[in-house]
């Protein structure tokens, strides 16, 4: 029997699954929501018409929560099952939009629930104050990521549905027992990558700021953005630059470890794994359940947010 029990609520009811065929969970530290697909076994009385959100738990406890994007009921071979994909809400922040304009005084609280109530969504509570200002068409989701640079330097992240911006003090540490460890390995990657960065002044001067990725130039890649005067680094516009830099260079470097079995490993935390991975931030958790069994894998960028290998 699974150790995975998937709730689907309705307005006035909650239909539970049955056995779990196949699992996958992901969490990375720069997508703002959480993924779940799933195929389990259910029976022919059971409805998941009008499922208003989806619930998987793990051992009796609740590990996400998340929309129903994609609910479906199917027979095959004489055997009904269900097919669930599914994003935690905080996927509707890059759905919405704020007013454009300046924005001060803000909390991360205030940013994320004070302009609109999404369901299930939670702040990390840093009384930090700064402003932002709100290009039109915005997403919320990218006034989260500038406000959380401008204050902290760093790049937000989510479990399951808080919005967090600094890690632990005191990360919980992880580490694979090494005979369950089925892969470990390395990755670098520079499809993100962005060479330069050119930005006019307010008053239209092309290529009044510039700013060169070394990581990208080392690479000898050649890849070139025109920006327009962005307000939101009005008081320090280099730092509109340096940001981007920053964030093209998001999972550059990489190193991770697999393992059969899952802890419930929460982004921020920490895993140690040898001379791979010596007490580092995880930036990336995978789980899935299936043919193979249970396995999890837990990655750790270097980049300039997390696993910190250069500063721009």
């Amino acid at each position: 029997m699974s150790v995975f029990t998937l709730k689907a609520v309705r307005a006035n009811d909650t239909v539970t699954a049955g056995e779990c065929i196949a699992l996958t969970l992901e969490r990375e530290i720069y997508t703002p929501y959480e993924t779940l697909t799933g195929l389990f076994l259910t029976d022919a009385a059971s409805d998941f018409r009008g499922v208003v959100y989806l619930e998987l738990e793990w051992q009796g406890q609740s590990i996400f929560t998340g929309l129903a994007d994609r609910v479906e009921k199917f027979q095959r071979g004489g055997v009904w099952m269900l097919r669930v994909q599914s994003r935690t809400f905080t996927s509707l922040l890059t759905q919405n939009e704020l007013e454009a304009g300046l924005h001060s005084n803000l909390t991360l609280e205030t940013l994320v629930n004070g302009f609109y109530t999404i369901p299930h969504v939670t702040v990390e509570q840093n009384p930090t104050t700064g402003y932002i200002f709100v290009k039109e068409g915005t997403s919320l989701w990218d006034c989260v990521a500038t406000f959380v640079y401008k204050v902290s330097r760093r790049y937000p992240f989510v479990n399951n549905n808080m919005v967090r911006m600094t890690l632990d003090a005191v990360p919980t540490v992880w580490t694979p027992d090494s005979s369950r460890i089925v892969e470990t390995g390395q990755v670098t990657d520079t499809t993100k990558l962005v060479s330069h960065y050119h930005m006019e002044d307010l008053q239209g001067n092309p290529d009044a700021y510039r700013e060169e990725n070394p990581t990208a130039t080392a690479a000898q890649i050649v890849r070139h953005k025109q920006l327009p005067f962005d307000r939101q680094f009005l008081s320090d516009p280099q730092k509109a630059l340096t940001f981007r830099n920053l964030f093209s260079c998001r999972g550059n470097r990489a190193a991770y470890v697999t393992y059969a079995g899952f802890a419930n490993e929460k982004l921020g935390d920490t895993v140690r794994c040898g001379t791979l991975l010596p007490d580092k931030t995880i930036c990336r958790v995978r789980m899935t359940f299936g043919t193979q069994g249970l396995r999890s894998s837990l990655w750790a960028y270097e980049d300039g947010f997390y696993n910190q290998c250069q500063q721009l």
